[in-house]
């Protein structure tokens, strides 16, 4: 009995105490900066919490959240046939995040787990029969022609990892700020301005990339780098003038 008791004490202290979620806001804070104090052991209770809460219903967060996930999976390789072990488990409209977060963390194992949660849901291996077509690629291999969804899966792979190859990739759509007789390509042009400038004033790190990068990308990215630092600049002093708290860190890469 005494060893039982011994026994049970130890699984207890070793199994690690997870904090849950309280609201959306909650778990989008996380999201947001996660990278500034990475606790993956709390990735699959978020996307448990996402999925309870609706916010997986919103088909405008699956680009975000699925970058989210494929950067935690690729630093956490040791844990992601686990983690999709129990979130199997969740309703099948929503484990496409999953499916897609696994396919682009691009893991020696992210094949045959992909193939092992469609084999097992047939609405998905449907939805996703494209993924039968190739092989598991980096995020930051994602055509940017094929649309604005494509910087919003970078931006979520950053706040996961801080890095900055996602930016530079979202860097890359800057000069079609000015292309002509492409909509689809002036539309990526536009949203990357937007999105590096929003990022640049919320994120300290962001603006470090950005004017790091005048000095290492080619003229014409650098010219809207110039740009894009120059309206996050005096939003970040007017911000900062109207609260002026502590700006957050993040860590280099």
């Amino acid at each position: 009995m005494r060893s039982l008791i011994l026994g049970l004490l130890f699984t207890t202290f070793m199994t690690p105490v997870v904090a849950g979620f309280g609201s959306q806001e909650e778990v989008s804070k996380w999201l947001t900066f996660y990278y500034q104090a990475t606790s993956p052991d709390r990735l699959p209770v978020a996307i448990e919490y996402m999925s309870r809460s609706g916010m997986l219903d919103n088909k405008k967060a699956m680009a975000p959240i699925f970058g989210f996930i494929s950067g935690v999976f690729k630093d956490n390789p040791m844990k992601v046939a686990g983690w999709i072990d129990r979130l199997g488990s969740l309703k099948e409209e929503h484990l496409g995040v999953v499916v897609l977060g696994l396919w682009y963390a691009n893991l020696p194992e992210s094949q045959r787990l992909t193939y092992g949660i469609l084999d097992k849901h047939p609405k998905l291996n449907e939805q996703f029969a494209f993924l039968r077509k190739g092989s598991p690629m980096p995020i930051d291999k994602i055509p940017l022609e094929n649309g604005p969804w494509v910087l919003d899966a970078l931006w979520g792979n950053f706040m996961a990892t801080g890095r900055k190859k996602p930016i530079e990739r979202i860097m890359a759509a800057l000069p079609w700020v000015d292309v002509k007789g492409d909509t689809n390509r002036l539309l990526v042009g536009g949203a990357a301005q937007w999105s590096l400038t929003s990022n640049a004033v919320q994120h300290d790190l962001v603006f470090k990339f950005c004017e790091a990068a005048i000095k290492t990308q080619p003229k014409d990215i650098a010219l809207k780098l110039q740009e894009v630092l120059e309206v996050a600049r005096k939003e970040r002093q007017q911000r900062h003038n109207t609260h002026p708290e502590v700006v957050r860190q993040g860590k280099a890469d």
